[in-house]
């Protein structure tokens, strides 16, 4: 199940990797995650995070972030980036070179606390999905 999670968290803009219910795992967990963080989040931060919206930017929204990716193994409490999970599991949707590629390219991230970081990985992904393409 968690692969199917984290699979999808990442990746809902990439229609042609990943299934309907994958899909629906994603907004799940991302609704538990809205809850878990609770008021001031963004109107829509879910849809808006599953579509890559890069102007979720506010605090608020990156821990949000945090949350959805720490559910998944694709972070830590700290915000270091799991390389071995995100190869493992977006292997599962994608090939293993290029799961390898991604978790190269965006495996480390500079920021104050982990929310920061888990928006550099969202981030990373979205400016260059095209790796899944």
């Amino acid at each position: 199940m968690k692969c199917l999670v984290l699979i999808s968290l990442l990746a809902v803009g990439s229609q042609a990797f990943f299934t309907p219910e994958q899909h629906e795992v994603a907004k799940r967990l991302t609704m538990a995650c809205a809850t878990e963080i609770g008021e001031g989040l963004p109107d829509n931060v879910g849809n808006r995070f599953r579509e890559g919206d890069l102007t979720l930017t506010d605090d608020k929204s990156k821990c949000f972030m945090k949350c959805v990716f720490g559910k998944v193994g694709f972070i830590d409490d700290a915000g270091t980036v799991n390389k071995e999970v995100l190869v493992e599991k977006l292997s599962k949707g994608n090939t293993q070179a290029k799961a390898e590629m991604f978790a190269e390219k965006c495996n480390m991230f500079e920021g104050a606390n982990g929310c920061e970081k888990a928006h550099g990985l969202f981030e990373c992904y979205w400016k260059n999905k095209e790796i899944f393409a």
